[in-house]
């Protein structure tokens, strides 16, 4: 080919054009189909493997890849067909030997008239390696189809929305679950468009943000005006200029999770309070059962008193028992109470351990899975220490349960033991110790000193926050945990918390009981208007021989309606009212009495004081008490609102 050229002065030409292309520059004779050119590009790039010394344009076709070949055969055809200087471009496709890929060949082509080479036009080409870009295409359309296939297939509701907020595109799941299909959707938007007013339920279809991310749960209405629970993410994408494009929307159905995860944790709360409750009635027997013996007992030595004198020393001993008894379950039920709350403050006071692991044993046997034996051991001599009473019944919970340490399954859950011992035996005189033994348990391999004192903030101890949230508890208390293993199934738990002192009750009681004695007190307050308001009729008539043995007479009212009526025609000057009752709750009734009377004193009784802010109602001039309360807690409540104690 270059013989044919050196004649014609083209040569210098023609090869300088390589420096500004860098494909393949080719010269195609269009009657012979003979390239009278083509620079390095066709010879290393495409013919490389050919021996031939002239190329033609059949040796060109015999690359083709089989699935371009008719697409390349039209183009040859329209070479007859081509105008001078008429311009053309095509892709296709090569099997080169000696390559395992396919490459992509774009061709740029225009017919001209050299008379200096040729009678005939000839074309001049370019010819550009395009396979990288071609690939990427591919690829692109690829991940388009299969984008577009889990698009209409997924099994959440998808959604396209303009920065208008205009619905483009949903699936089928996205129509099912919101009831309006893109036609729907569609004419929404043209209403809107149009100034059309929506309903507020219609509205919510375009409430996405401006900008940004937003995911989470909330509660959507359906086209038929059924409300649902979804989980929403609506994702903002935008060009590479960063223009605004379009918005991705993603729901999901919680209706269905939702009742499921209800009903599944009904059966739980169900299945806990029956434990709970058969442990309860079984202790509560257990307290009612001297109420009722030594109550039997003082009416039969009453009963006696025609025939022999009464033994007034029994009758106080069975009183005395009687109230060691109600005292238990009124002590148990103030703890049930507060262990149920789900937030709470902390109470830290001084007790005694073993009473409070004591208390919450009901509570304890209702927490452990079946198959778990609970051992406890507690020291012969009370231990007094400062902590949140309610806080180490939860701790105990939290830990017997398997919260924390997990309990084996299947044949290996034979020996699952849990073993509390409360002692200070060889140990420093000034601590106790309350020893937590689990056996049958997964237990991970701990060092206790780095473990329980690393912070519940760093990123890699997740496993370990339950055992460090207790580590802080504890140590909020001056104590110390400590963990052992005891193989692969057995782990020790040691608390040690410092002794403290126990508060000497007997002397403050004299001294109250002094005070509660002095006769010109109670004739000071015998003078004074009392109302007690309790929808409980024996709680009521209870209360009423209390206030009586001081020559109280009070007004009772069995429902806080009436007491409202009474206001009409007397104000009180104290008033000991109930919470808790059905018309209207102690505290708007209390608060409705101080209308009248601005230096009005009152005691609220409660079994629950949820909700209720003691500190801030003393402010007002309202004693919070739970009930049941004493006798002698009663007379001091009382004698605390006048202002003599």
């Amino acid at each position: 080919m270059r013989m044919n050229l050196e004649a014609s002065g083209m040569i210098e030409f023609f090869e300088l054009l390589p420096q500004v292309c860098s494909g393949g520059v080719y010269l195609l004779d269009t009657k012979s189909l003979k390239f009278l050119f083509a620079n390095h590009f066709f010879q290393s790039e495409i013919f490389a493997h050919s021996q031939e010394k002239e190329f033609t344009l059949d040796s060109l076709s015999a690359l083709v890849y089989p699935g371009d070949v008719e697409r390349w055969e039209k183009e040859i055809n329209k070479i007859e067909s081509l105008q001078l200087n008429e311009k053309r471009e095509f892709v296709t496709r090569f099997s080169i030997p000696g390559l395992t890929y396919i490459k992509w060949i774009q061709f740029q082509e225009r017919l001209v008239k050299i008379p200096s080479l040729s009678d005939f036009p000839l074309i001049i080409g370019f010819a550009n390696d395009v396979t990288e870009k071609m690939v990427s295409e591919e690829n692109v359309k690829e991940q388009i189809q299969l984008f577009l296939r889990l698009f209409e297939n997924a099994s959440v509701g998808m959604a396209l929305q303009d920065w208008e907020g205009g619905y483009f595109r949903i699936n089928d799941r996205f129509a099912e679950i919101t009831g309006y299909s893109i036609e729907d959707l569609t004419n929404l938007n043209i209403k809107r468009a149009n100034g059309i007013a929506l309903t507020k339920e219609e509205l919510e279809y375009f409430n996405i943000l401006g900008d940004g991310l937003e995911i989470g749960e909330a509660t959507l209405t359906r086209k038929d005006g059924r409300k649902i629970n979804i989980y929403r993410r609506t994702n903002t994408f935008r060009s590479s200029s960063g223009k605004l494009d379009f918005f991705f929307v993603l729901l999901d159905d919680l209706t269905e999770k939702k009742q499921i995860e209800a009903y599944l944790l009904h059966s739980q709360k169900m299945e806990t309070i029956g434990n709970l409750a058969s442990n309860l009635a079984h202790d509560l027997n257990n307290y009612l059962q001297p109420i009722h013996v030594f109550s039997g007992l003082g009416m039969e030595e009453l009963e006696q008193t025609n025939e022999t004198k009464v033994d007034h020393s029994k009758i106080k001993e069975y009183l005395q028992k009687i109230m060691m008894a109600a005292q238990s379950a009124r002590s148990m039920i103030h703890r049930i109470i507060r262990f149920s709350k789900g937030v709470e403050s902390d109470s830290i006071t001084v007790v005694d351990i073993s009473a409070i692991i004591q208390s919450s044993i009901p509570i304890l046997i209702s927490d452990v899975p079946k198959g778990v034996d609970l051992e406890f051991s507690f020291s012969e001599t009370s231990l007094y220490a400062k902590v949140d009473p309610v806080r180490v019944s939860k701790i105990l919970g939290e830990i017997v349960s398997g919260s924390i340490f997990p309990w084996v399954k299947g044949e290996e859950c034979k020996g699952r033991i849990v073993t509390i011992l409360i002692h200070n035996e060889d140990i420093q005189e000034d601590r106790i110790l309350v020893q937590i033994s689990l056996s049958g348990i997964e237990a991970p391999l701990v060092t206790s000193c780095h473990e329980t004192n690393r912070s519940i903030f760093e990123e890699d101890e997740s496993r370990w926050s339950g055992i460090q949230i207790i580590a802080r508890y504890i140590r909020n208390w001056g104590g110390e945990l400590r963990v052992e293993n005891l193989g692969d199934h057995g782990i020790i738990l040691s608390i040690f918390l410092p002794v403290s002192e126990k508060i000497i009750e007997s002397d403050w009681n004299a001294s109250r009981q002094k005070k509660l004695g002095e006769g010109a007190t109670w004739e000071f307050l015998q003078s004074k208007q009392v109302w007690i308001i309790e929808d409980d009729v024996p709680s009521l008539e209870s209360l009423s021989m209390v206030l009586a043995l001081k020559q109280i007479r009070a007004n009772l009212f069995t429902s806080s309606l009436d007491a409202v009526e009474e206001l009409r025609t007397n104000v009180p000057d104290f008033v000991i009212s109930d919470y808790r009752m059905k018309d209207m709750n102690g505290l708007n009734l209390l608060r409705k009495i101080k209308n009248h009377n601005q230096n009005l004193g009152a005691i609220l009784l409660t079994g629950n004081a949820d909700g209720l802010d003691a500190d801030n109602l003393v402010s007002e001039g309202i004693l919070v008490r739970s009930k049941p309360i004493s006798v002698e807690e009663l007379y001091e409540s009382i004698l605390l609102s006048f202002g003599f104690l």
